[in-house]
């Protein structure tokens, strides 16, 4: 299963929350990419579990970074295999 973390940083904490981002996120098993955005959220965590449990597990880790003051987590889901006849 593939997920999307859409995190948002605490501007005092700005530079402290980017480094563990740079540093820490994409070495949790399951990341595929971690992204700065400019919109409605600071970063993007591309990310895959085998499980729905798993992949909470590992946004609530993500969640608890230094400098995160909100997450917001999808799940992506496979169209192919939802559409199926």
């Amino acid at each position: 299963m593939k997920f999307i973390t859409f995190a948002d940083i605490e501007a005092k904490r700005e530079q402290e929350a980017y480094l563990a981002m740079a540093h820490k996120i994409p070495k949790l098993q399951g990341v595929e990419g971690v992204y700065l955005t400019i919109g409605a959220h600071d970063i993007v965590i591309i990310h895959e579990a085998n499980s729905l449990k798993e992949g909470v597990q590992l946004a609530i880790k993500i969640r608890s970074m230094p400098g995160i003051i909100d997450a917001e987590t999808t799940v992506c889901l496979d169209i192919e295999k939802i559409f199926e006849r």
